[in-house]
């Protein structure tokens, strides 16, 4: 706690935890309903992990000056590194069936809710009945995050074995070494991929439709409506958005809308591409694929005469190939289509606030607490002064760069894994060192890229420096150059992402997008995980 930072504890108690600010997906100043979004989400999520795998543990979750942040409670009577070793075990327990768990289980609960939140009657049903489906969306949230983890779980550590297996067996294999052997699989992000390639090659066919979008992306969805090959590129437009417009939130901020609420947002990503030769991404899929089958064959070459190494390197990669994608694609199915549609719930339901005379815009129901909604659902009362002074609030701490650690200083010793893992000292001016999450070396110009606004920024041959992505990065991997971020081991999901599409990457650096100069010329080394600034 600094003077610039007070605290004022809610919970006394609290203050004798030690809190982590939560940088990999909430990277900025959250609103007071993305704050309880994240803290159900985290917290009960991996309180449901815990408790069934029973470990004596127990997380946390707080908005604190409107950062999220985060903390575990050990019992103090238990072994941390018994806890430790449970918990492995239960992963690999649990590995062995999630792909079923997540096809029969998971899958269907997930279509099962997502249709509920779109048809439910918000704008007709009396406010007493919509205050009702509000408690419902928020404990179908949590079902669904409960469920999001134990996949998690499950999928993380099939690279994690994986990884283990090869670096034990063969001297020279690196953790990334061996995690190409998992790129270049058909998923989910390739087909995003790919399909706005398709959706860029249908504009680039009419030299009006591209004109109108590279020339005037703000005022092209208006614009393209009044041409015939403009409404052909618009039905188009919204067979892309019908598959993935569940995409678009940069950061997990239950206030930021999807590319369905926003398909400018897309326009834009097709205007960068507009403008410059475009490689198809299936070419390039392929050429990853072969080099992770080459890499397999060397593997297997090393291993002959060793048959019950190769077996288990065999069985190894087998699993990691049809699980690992679990680690990605529950970010494209769960994370990202809760978090839209919830928005989309939540916007609805503001519009019924406003009618009821509560709060001026449907978006300022993002500035009210969830148990407040409620409330103000069955005894509507004006919060329009309260609304104010909140958006008052969070201007003022957003100018502010919030500490990594609050409260008490940890006893839980040093965090450990693969995906987020602690980053090393920095102690050279000029040179930052992460984790080399994608082998190759690149130099460019750093975009940095720390608000949803400065995407549009992002051109060809830029090196993104950003604290973190998701699957709404995606159309950014086609055309930037390399990657840096703040947080992330090699499983993280910039990690993942930028070996799905071949950039360098170095992730897990500590400061990148507070180092690193917009527009700074830098050199990113994936293989030696090191950036130097130029």
């Amino acid at each position: 706690m600094t003077d610039a930072f007070p605290i004022a504890w809610d919970d006394p108690r609290d203050a004798e935890l030690a809190w982590e600010w939560e940088e990999m997906h909430c990277p900025r100043v959250f609103t007071p309903l993305a704050g309880d979004y994240m803290a159900s989400i985290i917290e009960d999520g991996m309180n449901y992990r815990y408790e069934k795998f029973g470990m004596p543990v127990r997380y946390r979750c707080r908005l604190i000056n409107n950062y999220v942040y985060v903390g575990e409670e050990l019992d103090p009577t238990a072994d941390r590194e018994a806890v430790r070793k449970k918990g492995r075990e239960n992963r690999l327990a649990l590995t062995k069936t999630v792909r079923q768990y997540w096809d029969q289980r998971v899958f269907p609960t997930l279509m099962d809710s997502y249709k509920w939140m779109e048809w439910a009657p918000l704008e007709t049903a009396p406010l007493a009945e919509v205050a009702g489906a509000w408690d419902e969306l928020w404990q179908k949230v949590r079902l669904l995050f409960r469920l999001h983890f134990m996949t998690n779980a499950a999928s993380y550590q099939s690279l994690d074995s994986l990884i283990d297996l090869c670096t034990s067996l063969l001297d020279g294999i690196s953790e990334a070494d061996a995690l190409r052997l998992v790129q270049g699989l058909p998923n989910d992000l390739q087909r995003v991929q790919r399909d706005l390639f398709g959706l860029t090659r249908r504009a680039r066919e009419d030299s009006r439709v591209a004109a109108t979008i590279t020339e005037r992306p703000h005022s092209a969805l208006r614009e393209l409506k009044s041409f015939e090959r403009g409404r052909e590129f618009l039905l188009a437009l919204d067979e892309f958005l019908t598959r993935h417009g569940h995409l678009g939130q940069s950061f997990d901020d239950l206030a930021l809308p999807s590319w369905k609420d926003e398909p400018a947002l897309v326009i834009l990503e097709i205007g960068k591409r507009l403008r410059e030769p475009e490689q198809d991404p299936e070419s390039a899929r392929q050429r990853l694929a072969e080099d992770a089958e080459q890499l397999a064959d060397e593997i297997r070459e090393r291993l002959h005469g060793r048959p019950d190494d190769l077996a288990r390197f065999e069985e190894a990669l087998a699993h990691a190939r049809t699980v690992g994608p679990l680690t990605e694609s529950h970010n494209y199915w769960l994370d990202r289509m809760v978090h839209a549609h919830s928005h989309r719930f939540a916007v609805r339901v503001g519009q019924r606030l406003v009618q009821a005379g509560v709060i001026e815009a449907p978006v300022d129901i993002f500035y009210l607490y969830e148990r407040e909604v409620a409330e103000l659902l069955r005894k509507p009362k004006t919060m329009r002064p309260l609304v104010a002074a909140r958006k008052s609030d969070l201007k003022h701490w957003s100018a502010i760069q919030p500490p990594k650690y609050v409260g008490k200083p940890s006893d839980l010793g040093t965090p450990s894994g693969r995906f987020d893992s602690p980053p090393p000292e920095q102690t050279d001016a000029a040179l930052l060192k992460g984790t080399g999450a994608c082998p190759g070396k690149v130099a460019g110009p750093a975009r940095v890229v720390v608000t949803p606004e400065q995407f549009e920024g992002v051109k060809l041959g830029d090196i993104l420096v950003c604290p973190s992505s998701n699957p709404s990065w995606v159309p950014l991997f086609g055309i930037i150059r390399g990657l840096v971020t703040n947080t992330g081991g090699v499983l993280s999901h910039a990690a993942v992402v930028a070996r799905e599409f071949g950039v360098p990457a170095v992730v897990g650096t500590g400061e990148a997008t507070r180092r690193i100069r917009d527009g700074q010329w830098i050199e990113v080394d994936g293989t030696a995980g090191e950036v130097r600034i130029l």
